[in-house]
């Protein structure tokens, strides 16, 4: 299942690439915007904070037992399991974050996109270059 992404900066053209499933985006988010996801417990906080351990990791770890990090960039932050993103949806958001927008498109919503003119264009673009991703019918 290809995913094609759109990313829309903030002052030059869209660029397009895809995915081959959600595990390559989570892939792409850690090679190049520096992602994680990860589970915590208290001995894991001990090791890494010692004595000073985040307030907030402390509540959540003496409430729930465990959390969730999840960051990018240097910066992260700690979340109960159940409100915690899911992977997939924390390395989007890593993708995307400093961007205009970021679109996830199946290979149909790519196909049949209608937005902005730059997106449509770099879009079109985007399915001539690679025919063979869209079923040669492009």
């Amino acid at each position: 299942m290809s995913i094609i992404i759109v990313e829309v900066p903030h002052q030059r053209s869209p660029s397009v690439w895809f995915a081959k499933n959600e595990q390559h985006i989570i892939q792409m988010a850690s090679e190049v915007h520096d992602f994680g996801y990860e589970n915590w417990n208290m001995e894991r906080a001990v090791i890494c904070f010692g004595d000073e351990i985040p307030d907030n990791l402390t509540a959540l770890l003496s409430k729930h037992g465990k959390a969730i990090c999840t960051g990018y960039c240097q910066e992260s932050e700690f979340y109960a399991p159940k409100d915690a993103p899911t992977e997939i949806e924390a390395a989007k958001e890593a993708i995307g974050h400093d961007l205009n927008t970021c679109y996830f498109l199946t290979v149909t919503e790519a196909k049949e996109f209608k937005g902005h003119a730059d997106v449509e264009i770099a879009l079109n673009k985007f399915i001539k270059d690679n025919e063979w991703l869209f079923g040669g019918d492009a």
